[in-house]
């Protein structure tokens, strides 16, 4: 029996020596790091507020679970690509699931459109979470939970504006009928659905967050120190801590409990803002010192701010819509986080201002998975609907096997040939 032989054997002597050297003194320098970033956050917990959450009567509600999905990559042939996309919905009363329902559809997109698909697909998706949620709330639950922020389909959906969709749809009793909208009414269209969900109660859970408002706090909190520093930029790095929030939370928040950035920052958007400032501030820094001017957070903050604005503008809101639905981002909707397991992290979510969130977050809190520190029903829904990644080659597949099998010899010998000429398919 052969003794396996790890990578490191594979290198010649010396250098397996020196790696290890490398991998001593580069855990020195780690250890060193992380008992100083320990230091930081132990000073931040006094100053971040975190409020407690009773177990309260949560199996008393009532409350619909939406997720979709859609394999990342269209597979192209036939002429075109297709994708896939689907939604699903789960009602439960307490912890018990008592209705569900699933939504389906396909687009097909000729290989010589100019828009993007990928683009198209997600927002076709996000339109049909939107319906399922709105069916059931028609069902009469008392929360709504999607998964992603209410918004976070805007990115890059400007560059299909002008786009011609066509797509066929599937209900849930099984029915296809085909659409066709303009890039433009799509979003739009999903901006009113948001805005309603929004209105009649719903939660939004982001799980993929990259939000560093925290320090864009710790930034302004410490600016005199910055500014009266020989070297603000080294200033800086000693002030903030250098992980997103969410990390940060998920180290400092106690379980049953939840932050909001309303309790620590001028508005409830105002992370937006703070979170940029944090990434740029190095950049505005030296562009003022550069150019002789003072250094003024209030000054750094407005630019940030601007920065934003012309960047949700610029790419993701279709005209006419940017004044009413930045507004609402800004200052209508309330980001939080909530921590439901010891060494789960943190959870991310979304309400509208006007939502009683205390009522729904004993819910999110205690009905929780311990692996993730999501909704269960979220995880659920979201295991449940998840299309394989491979599935798109199979349904193509089965297309093209129905063609083959209908169609005239002739034609299907011309066509896959040489519009699809595929190994699998070929003709001698």
């Amino acid at each position: 029996m052969s003794e396996e032989v790890s990578e490191w054997q594979r290198l010649p002597t010396p250098l397996q020596h020196q790696f290890y050297d490398h991998a001593r003194r580069e855990a020195q320098r780690r250890i060193g790091e992380l008992r100083e970033l320990d230091r930081r956050l132990k000073r931040l917990r006094d100053i971040l507020r975190f409020r407690g959450v009773g177990e309260g009567d949560w199996r008393g509600l009532r409350v619909g679970v939406i997720d979709g999905s859609c394999p990342p990559a269209p597979d192209v042939r036939l002429g075109g690509s297709y994708a896939l996309f689907c939604s699903s919905f789960k009602i439960f009363q307490g912890d018990e699931l008592v209705e569900e329902g699933y939504r389906s559809g396909i687009i097909f997109r000729g290989n010589v459109e100019r828009f993007s698909s990928k683009m198209i697909l997600r927002l076709l998706m996000t339109r049909l979470e939107r319906r399922s949620a709105l069916e059931c709330l028609e069902r009469g639950v008392d929360w709504i939970i999607v998964d992603g922020s209410f918004f976070g389909f805007r990115y890059k959906c400007r560059r299909v504006e002008e786009a011609e969709i066509n797509w066929y749809e599937a209900d849930e009793g099984g029915e296809v009928a085909e659409y066709s909208c303009k890039g433009g009414d799509l979003i739009r269209e999903l901006f009113q659905d948001t805005a309603r969900l929004m209105e009649r109660g719903a939660v939004a859970i982001v799980k993929r967050v990259r939000t560093a408002a925290i320090d864009g706090f710790l930034i302004e909190r410490g600016w005199d120190e910055i500014r009266a520093s020989s070297d603000p930029i080294r200033r800086i790095e000693e002030v903030r801590t250098g992980l997103t929030d969410k990390m940060i939370l998920s180290i400092l928040m106690p379980r049953g409990s939840f932050f909001l950035y309303s309790d620590l920052l001028p508005h409830p958007g105002s992370f937006y803002h703070y979170s940029v400032l944090a990434r740029i501030c190095d950049e505005l820094i030296r562009e003022r010192l550069e150019g002789g001017a003072s250094l003024d957070f209030e000054e750094l903050l407005a630019s940030s701010k601007r920065r934003i604005e012309r960047r949700e503008k610029m790419e993701n809101f279709p005209r006419g819509l940017f004044a009413k639905y930045y507004v609402d981002m800004i200052l209508k909707i309330e980001r939080g986080y909530l921590k439901a397991h010891e060494i789960a992290p943190s959870c991310c979510f979304e309400a509208s201002q006007n939502t009683p969130i205390e009522e729904v977050l004993p819910y999110l809190i205690y009905f929780n998975n311990r692996d993730t520190g999501h909704p269960f029903p979220l995880d659920l829904v979201d295991e449940d609907v998840r299309l394989p990644i491979d599935f798109t080659r199979e349904f193509v597949e089965e297309v093209e096997a129905r063609v083959m099998r209908d169609v005239e010899p002739e034609l299907a010998k011309r066509y896959f040939q040489y519009l699809n000429p595929q190994k699998k398919w070929g003709y001698r």
